[in-house]
């Protein structure tokens, strides 16, 4: 049995972030680590390229500096960028649906108001005999709304029930306006896919009421004849209509398309359970965005997303995890209107490891570099080292890029971290991702004058000096030069709701979903990493585990550090206990 020789020296714990890399000095000897300095600064450009590992080079040299030693040794984890975007991935739409919305998601102009439930019929079949029972129009692309208007009336005068009509175009209003009835009139459908004769559901609200009749799903279940088996699966989907200004539903009759060829797509596996293999599934992106939020991490393996470059061509995954704005925005209760809620934040975790990480930053500083472990692995040792934590504790490493919870016997990585936060707080407000990684951390004031700003509480303040005119009217973070503001519209409270969501869908959604993969909860879940340095990230997760018997805290790295720089400590700490003083074999 080989057995390490015994280490004395200085040795550098090097963590290249998605978003941070981090730094600590130690002195080893043997089994003893005396910690001499640690620092940050951001990641330069992807992890694992050169560049980034020529700002981790730099970040060491300044320490050594500082701390007036040299690292006779530089201690990497092995290394898999993130990749995290916003994407124009349609509402998410789960495969299991029983049924679908026939309105595409950027409509914007239906007409008239209620709602009504009929058997389809296409506007050319309303020259045949007049069905008994009452019917919903549909008006394909290449009619003309005059010609769909008269033959509509004409329909109504010989007796046909007509209780609503679905339009492939924008003529809506056109429409109504030159029809007998009031009745819902739902703009650009998809119409050619829908059968004669099959059940359609539509409804439009009449502007300034909030109620939504075929967004029920017990109404929506009734008014389809849906079988009391599927009303779950109905229920999700309702949450899609929840605030839609018109809706048209009706049945699935046949299975979800796969993509074509030419088309976004990501591959799941599915229906697998531990040591059996599942079988290979093409989604749409938008139905795979139920799969990968429900299932735990590890499911797909290749996604193809043409708005986002790293995948544009087609990306191997370990995993991804999406989130869909809208439900950022519906979580918030918000005021139509004060934010942009299009779009779905990808993150994605490449298969491929970085391979040439340690003989790059060999070459960059003249040390010898190795790679010495997995990430989750470094970050459990570091983790570890928290004074007065239970031995059954699951380590939870909340990076830039990934989320790493480590258990005894079992380890989960997902895509979607503190990154997936910044990227959907800069989408949503319309600013720089540099701005949004700092409002999103702490608390904002709306300014009211020169003299007074309003708090997140409610409170009415005076400021310490005058603001500047550019914040007057606006809602200000407060940086390290006084007032930033990065919105106008939203109110401070307004705000808080909003950050508090956004954590919610993100963070604090992925962290419970991998628990899922976890046969027995832990008696807690210690936070570490950057992430678990904001507070507010803490309590959401604490809530998403609610149903869960779990507490949930922060670590504390070597009792000195808070939980920034796990994976650095740990490093070292796996470092010096291979290389403690021999033991007898």
């Amino acid at each position: 049995m080989s057995v390490p020789d015994r280490f004395a020296g200085v040795v550098a714990g090097i963590d290249v972030g998605n978003h941070t890399t981090e730094i600590v000095l130690a002195r080893v000897d043997g089994g003893t680590v005396t910690t001499l300095a640690h620092g940050q600064a951001r990641t330069r450009d992807r992890k694992g390229s050169r560049e980034s590992l020529k700002g981790a080079a730099a970040l060491l040299h300044r320490l050594e500096v500082e701390a007036g030693v040299v690292a006779e040794e530089l201690l990497l984890s092995a290394l898999r960028p993130v990749d995290t975007a916003t994407a124009p991935i349609p509402p998410a739409s789960s495969p299991r649906s029983p049924v679908r919305n026939l309105r595409r998601p950027d409509a914007s102009t239906p007409a008239g108001a209620g709602y009504g439930v009929g058997h389809h019929v296409r506007l050319a079949d309303l020259d045949g005999p007049v069905d008994g029972g009452t019917v919903v129009v549909s008006v394909d692309g290449a009619t003309d709304f005059e010609v769909a208007a008269r033959a509509i009336s004409d329909a109504v005068a010989r007796g046909w029930q007509v209780a609503g009509v679905i339009v492939a175009q924008d003529d809506a209003v056109l429409i109504r306006n030159r029809i007998p009835i009031d009745v819902p009139v739902v703009d650009e459908a998809d119409v050619d896919g829908v059968e004669p004769g099959a059940l359609v559901a539509v409804e439009v609200v009449e502007e300034g009421r909030a109620y939504r009749a075929m967004a029920d799903p017990i109404a929506l279940s009734a008014a389809l004849h849906l079988s009391h088996d599927d009303i779950v699966d109905i229920a999700e989907f309702c949450r899609e209509l929840a605030d839609s200004s018109a809706i048209a539903v009706t049945r699935r009759t046949s299975p979800v398309p796969a993509p074509t060829a030419d088309d976004d797509y990501v591959d799941c596996v599915i229906n697998g359970t531990d040591g059996m293999a599942g079988d290979l599934v093409r989604y749409s992106p938008a139905q795979a965005h139920a799969v990968l939020r429900l299932a735990p991490p590890g499911c797909v393996e290749r996604i193809r997303l043409r708005s986002v470059p790293a995948a544009a061509q087609g990306i191997a995954v370990e995993d991804a995890f999406f989130t869909d704005l809208a439900s950022i925005d519906s979580g918030a209760w918000l005021r139509r209107g004060v934010v942009d809620a299009q779009g779905t934040v990808v993150a994605m975790l490449s298969a491929d490891e970085v391979s040439d990480a340690a003989i790059t930053l060999a070459e960059l500083t003249g040390r010898p570099t190795r790679t010495l472990s997995t990430e989750p692995e470094a970050a459990a040792w570091g983790a570890r080292t928290t004074p007065g934590l239970p031995p059954d504790a699951l380590v939870c490493d909340i990076g830039g890029g990934t989320i790493d919870l480590i258990g005894g016997e079992r380890t989960v990585v997902a895509a979607g971290a503190g990154e997936t936060i910044t990227v959907a707080v800069a989408r949503v407000l319309g600013i720089p991702r540099a701005l949004a990684e700092r409002v999103k951390r702490t608390p904002a004031i709306r300014v009211e004058g020169p003299h007074v700003a309003h708090e997140e509480d409610g409170r009415r303040v005076f400021l310490d000096s005058p603001a500047p005119a550019d914040a007057i009217g606006r809602l200000c973070t407060r940086g390290d030069a006084g007032l930033v503001p990065f919105s106008s519209k939203l109110a401070a409270e307004e705000w808080r709701s909003l950050r508090l969501a956004v954590k919610q869908e993100t963070v604090a959604s992925n962290i419970a979903r991998c628990m899922r993969a976890f046969e027995q909860p832990p008696s807690a879940l210690v936070l570490a990493g950057g992430g678990a340095l904001d507070d507010e990230l803490l309590r959401t997760v604490g809530e998403a585990l609610r149903a869960v018997p779990v507490v949930v805290g922060r670590a504390n790295i070597d009792g000195v550090h808070g939980p920034r720089f796990a994976v650095a400590c740990g490093l070292i700490h796996l470092f010096a206990a291979r290389h403690s003083k021999p033991l007898s074999c």
